[in-house]
């Protein structure tokens, strides 16, 4: 008897809240999915390099896991309190007719049981057959063939969904059995009937909390922009703290204000429905205030994750091809403590290998790179750099400039197979080709610069973008490339050995890698850059980087979306005496139906257009941040976040609409 009484609910209830079953399912999807990767990596002919990164990328995703599922379990213990609230009269009836709450109560862990299954099941089902999509997505990223591609269900993701959403709904079954004790009969007859009282009430108060939560933003906003997401301190925490507070203290202040406001327009608050609407508004803004700051903080994330996220998924990767142009490269290390170099006098690294280098090698060329008495900082706008910027770069400012000479230059351009230059004794070439500072160079400065008291003019009036060694990105902050009479009395601060493969690519690799760096016992003063190396980090990087904005964006946009929705339709659900009523005082259908679409996009809008406000900032922030990182701004990747937001968005809210609107009609008319 119970279980046919809580199969029959549940099937009411998949019928008006369809959007909560979907998003259950579709959450249990995009868990199965990402914590799959495991078993998926088997069919990729991964580096070892790759191999490595993949692997720390599955461990970060089995970390975010688990604060996903906290996060989804909050959310959805939250949202099933408005599946109660709707159903308050229907419980009354049970006790009214001499039902016992431990018996309602058993009806409903049925009823959970029955959801839990149905949304596990479908879930797994989708996510199993979704996840060999994603192995496909995963070898165009790792540009891998897939020729020994096969169907892979994995036992141990399937394990781990199981585990962590059955903890999320035995939770829900005890949390609907606790909410249940604690009814009383007239309370829930009557749950249709009682209004929300607005918690704040005083109009002066209310502004007053709302010049608060501006001033927490703003002051949020100058702490985040000038930390520039550079480094996690004080200021940083400060612009979490602030922000949160001020949004919350936004969907607070804004309960008590905004109906009073536009009670004072008559021609807005009395036009149509617009009394109704604004009413129904502001008791669930008063309501569900500190939802609406989860929810905003939420999107705000979702919005940074998607766009921030996948731009600098495309900072790794762009502009590898112009870092790396040898093969490989041997860069000496400086002691920037002791601002010294570790090489000892007239050391090289070509002697140092000798021979060896010619068995893998039949072209390559050494090196040397000078520390000048001339800081960077010397040759900046003294405008052009503000606080937040010197921040951003660090000591560079404070940094002596780096020097080449025109020999040197020319033999890496003879080694990339580009001109040589032809370089008067009082001219010099600025070479520089980190986009991040070429905008903050002074010309009127470095176009003559004095060195050892003689002048040197810049060659051509313009600086050149030449990357001289194989690195992970475009890392040339500027380089004055000198006379080689000029650089005689200096000693060489570093040493670079540019080195291009012959025969086999892959043994000279391996053999350059044991035989040569570490053979040789290299790395205690250099460090070996690889072509090869660069391109499989900036691909494994950029599928992580990829991959973990994906999951937590979606899994937060739909989870936020998901709530706004639920809520909507249960408020339709306990509204649909007063929509009758509406229709019996000579409201059209149309009118009402034009109100609800209001109330539902007013309602999904708010959170959305402060996370819009907050991501403003955050992105601008984030875009500097992934400039320095390489050349990629992320305003193209926005557009495509924005178009894959608005996708989601717009179909919960059409949804959210269109099962509203069915819900008011049909009842009403029973």
């Amino acid at each position: 008897m119970f279980f046919k009484l809580a199969l029959s609910n549940v099937k009411k209830s998949v019928k008006d809240y369809a959007v909560y079953f979907l998003t259950l399912s579709f959450g249990v999807c995009l868990f199965y999915m990402f914590n799959s990767l495991d078993s998926q990596q088997s069919m990729l002919l991964l580096s070892e390099t790759q191999h490595a990164i993949v692997k720390s990328m599955i461990q970060i995703i089995g970390g975010l896991s688990v604060f996903v599922s906290v996060i989804l379990g909050f959310l959805i213990i939250y949202a099933n309190r408005f599946l109660i609230r709707r159903r308050k009269k229907e419980l009354g009836l049970y006790m009214l007719l001499g039902m016992e709450k431990g018996r309602i109560s058993r009806i409903l862990v049925l009823e959970t049981f029955v959801i839990s299954l149905f949304s596990l099941g479908v879930g797994l089902a989708v996510g199993a057959f979704a996840s060999q999509g994603l192995s496909v997505v995963s070898a165009k990223m790792f540009e891998v063939n897939l020729n020994n591609f096969r169907f892979v269900f994995s036992a141990g993701a399937f394990l781990k969904t199981i585990l962590y959403f059955g903890i999320i709904f035995i939770i829900i079954m005890l949390f609907n059995t606790v909410a249940v004790s604690k009814y009383k009969l007239i309370d829930l007859l009557n749950a249709n009937k009682r209004n929300e009282n607005l918690k704040i009430k005083n109009l002066g108060l209310s502004v007053i909390l709302f010049l608060i939560s501006v001033v927490c933003l703003v002051y949020a906003y100058r702490c985040i922009i000038h930390n520039g997401m550079m480094e996690i301190n004080l200021e940083f925490w400060q612009a979490i703290f602030f922000g949160s507070l001020g949004t919350l203290l936004f969907f607070m202040s804004l309960s008590g204000f905004l109906l009073k406001v536009l009670k004072a327009n008559k021609r807005i608050y009395l036009k149509g429905l617009n009394m109704f609407v604004l009413r129904q508004i502001n008791s669930k803004i008063n309501t569900n205030f500190v939802s609406m700051t989860v929810i905003c903080i939420m999107l705000l994330v979702t919005i940074g994750a998607l766009s921030s996220g996948i731009g600098m998924a495309s900072a790794f990767s762009g502009g590898i091809k112009e870092a790396t142009p040898f093969d490989a490269s041997i860069i000496s290390l400086y002691d920037e403590k002791n601002k010294k170099s570790v090489l000892q006098d007239g050391e090289e690294i070509t002697k140092i290998i000798g021979d060896k280098l010619d068995e893998i090698s039949d072209e390559h060329v050494e090196i040397s790179l000078y520390q000048l008495p001339i800081k960077y900082g010397d040759i900046f706008f003294d405008s052009g750099v503000g606080e937040d910027r010197k921040l951003s770069l660090g000591y560079f400012t404070e940094t002596g400039i780096v020097a080449m000479k025109l020999s040197d230059y020319n033999s890496v351009l003879k080694m990339q197979g580009k001109e040589e230059i032809s370089l008067p004794e009082n001219e010099y070439i600025f070479n520089c080709n980190y986009d991040a500072v070429k905008e903050y160079y002074d010309k009127s400065k470095y176009k003559s610069i004095s060195l050892d008291g003689r002048e040197y003019k810049l060659y051509k009036d313009d600086m050149l973008g030449i990357q001289y060694e194989t690195y992970m990105t475009l890392n040339d902050f500027g380089t004055f490339v000198l006379p080689d009479k000029a650089l005689e009395k200096y000693k060489p601060a570093q040493k670079v050995l540019n080195i291009n493969y012959k025969g086999n690519a892959e043994l000279c690799e391996e053999k350059f890698k044991k035989e040569i760096f570490d053979g040789f016992n290299l790395n205690q003063r250099f460090i070996e850059v690889t072509a090869k190396t660069v391109r499989d980090q900036s691909i494994s990087l950029k599928v992580m980087v990829s991959y973990i904005a994906i999951y937590i964006g979606l899994v937060f946009l739909i989870t936020s979306v998901a709530v706004l929705a639920l809520q909507q339709l249960s408020e339709s659900s306990d509204n649909v005496e007063r929509y009758a009523l509406l229709r019996e005082i000579g409201a059209e259908e149309r009118m009402i139906n034009r109100a609800l679409f209001a109330q539902i996009f007013i309602y999904f809008m708010m959170p959305l257009a402060l996370a819009i406000v907050h991501s403003i900032v955050g992105l601008y922030v984030a875009n500097r941040v992934i400039m320095v990182i390489g050349r990629i701004n992320i305003a193209w990747n926005t557009v495509i976040a924005a178009i894959i937001f608005l996708a989601i968005y717009g179909i919960y809210f059409a949804a959210t609409f269109l099962s509203c609107k069915g819900m008011i009609r049909e009842k009403s008319k029973d």
